[in-house]
């Protein structure tokens, strides 16, 4: 057999192995298909193991906060003060803590930079002090951790935020709306030239934080823009003002301010400013030209501050009106050397008590109103220049001398300070508020507004009696 006759016979063998593998293959029954019920029933069954011992721990783990997608060039050499990143790579939330050496010199300010607009940053309270001064430019809340319950150390310590000497505390960025801070120690020992705070055409709100300056410049200066404050406690040790606001919008509440010279200096923006239940003390004595509160005027566009509940006290000089500004005191306390000095601005003082060593008002100019306040010292204390026009409603002046309730024009009404309500003009306790009652009610409720309410408003005298007719000798009346 030659091998040109071998080679077909291998092919037909080899096809004929295929077609029976392939007939072996077709002849194989198919694997069993589940019905649809049990299909099904595998999907809606319960987890009884589950049920009945559930996990004990939640999967979910937290990520650091992702960095920024760009790369440090020449240009921006720090990866996170170049230019941001897309926006949907920043995050809602972040907490980071300062005692934590791996997170770098700038922790706070690395996670601003994170942050997504109106974003929220938590800083931890675990003994370590954030030493960096924060540059805001977007919109974000910044809450500090309290003091630890489980602290370990002797004297556990909230979050706290104290930037070099003579550095900025916080600086906001022209523009930006909506930066408030809560729950935060921010203190600068060596403030130097630099204000603890400072914003410009900003909006920034304290709550519930505390403020400590010790330097030359204001404690926190804000010019345009608005500066709110809740529940917060204001301390400079400074030769300029504690709160310096030019040409803004203020509203406080609850709020204590300690200065040594000035305690507030507000040109008010237009539109009202308001200080509620604000305490404004001199801290270590009255230094001369010490003032608790200076409201400056504009030429044009003014606006008008309102107080109402506050207690000023310790100044040499509480509250002074400058040329063309607008106050409105109502139910407030004032105990200084001089209460208020006016110089032709627009004041309202209305159910308020004020103390003067000297005198308990000047009034240089303009048609000031004085409605139903209680006003005392040496002589009364309330003095009106002849070119002011005063709209005087019943007005009681308790005075240490003697004065004579008749010889005051129609509006004011002398009295022994025996009669006077004592509580109204007591030294106020350590948050510029007097004790009323039993009991100090502090923040909770003003003792001012529920002792005024007690003592009632002054009302007016009735006229003097007639002069008494003597009998001459031959009982004809004489006078």
């Amino acid at each position: 057999m030659t091998a040109q006759t071998v080679r077909p016979a291998r092919s037909l063998l080899l096809i004929g192995a295929l077609c029976a593998g392939l007939g072996l293959a077709l002849a194989a029954p198919a694997p069993a298909q589940a019905y649809p019920d049990a299909r099904v029933d595998a999907q809606i069954r319960p987890n009884f193991g589950g049920l009945i011992t559930p996990p004990l721990r939640s999967p979910y783990r937290p990520n650091q906060w992702r960095k920024p997608d760009h790369k440090p060039t020449r240009a921006h050499p720090h990866p996170g003060r170049g230019h941001p990143p897309a926006r949907g790579g920043y995050l809602n939330s972040l907490s980071i803590d300062c005692a934590d050496p791996k997170l770098g010199p700038y922790p706070v300010s690395d996670a601003l930079w994170a942050l997504a607009d109106g974003g929220v940053l938590f800083i931890r309270a675990r003994g370590g002090v954030c030493r960096e001064t924060l540059y805001i430019d977007r919109p974000v809340t910044i809450i500090g951790e309290g003091s630890p319950a489980f602290a370990t150390g002797p004297e556990p310590q909230p979050a706290r935020l104290s930037p070099p000497a003579g550095a900025p505390c916080i600086r906001v960025a022209p523009g930006t709306r909506g930066v408030e801070i809560r729950d935060m120690v921010i203190e600068a020992d060596q403030g130097g030239r630099s204000a603890c705070i400072e914003a410009v055409d900003a909006e920034i709100a304290l709550v519930n934080t505390y403020v400590r300056y010790a330097g030359e410049a204001a404690a926190i200066f804000v010019s345009g823009g608005r500066l709110v404050g809740r529940q917060s406690t204001i301390e400079a040790r400074t030769n300029d003002a504690a709160v310096l606001v030019d040409t803004a919008t203020l509203d406080f509440t609850q709020v204590r301010i300690a200065a040594d010279v000035r305690g507030l200096d507000i040109t008010p923006a237009a539109g009202e400013s308001r200080l509620l239940q604000v305490g404004v003390v001199a801290e270590g004595g009255t230094l001369p030209g010490s003032t608790g509160i200076t409201v400056r005027g504009l030429r044009s566009g003014g606006g008008k501050l309102l107080v109402r509940n506050a207690y000023i006290g310790g100044w040499i000089t509480g509250l002074y009106v400058d040329r063309g500004a607008k106050l409105e005191l109502v139910r407030s306390r004032v105990r200084a050397r001089r209460g208020i000095i006016s110089d032709w601005g627009e004041v309202v003082v209305r159910e308020s008590a004020i103390w003067g060593d000297e005198y308990g008002g000047y009034f240089a100019g303009g048609a000031p109103v004085i409605e139903h306040n209680r006003f005392g010292g040496p002589r009364g204390g309330l003095m009106f220049d002849s070119q002011t026009r005063p709209a005087l409603a019943p007005n009681y002046l308790y005075a240490t001398d003697l004065c004579d309730p008749y010889t005051q024009p129609q509006g004011l009404y002398c009295q022994s300070f025996g009669a006077g309500p004592l509580q109204a003009f007591a030294p106020p306790d350590a948050y510029g508020q007097a004790a009323y009652g039993p009991s100090a009610y502090g923040w909770s409720m003003d003792g001012y507004e529920r002792g005024y309410q007690l003592d009632g408003a002054p009302m007016a005298l009735p006229p003097p009696p007639p002069p008494q007719r003597r009998r001459g000798i031959f009982g004809r009346p004489t006078y």
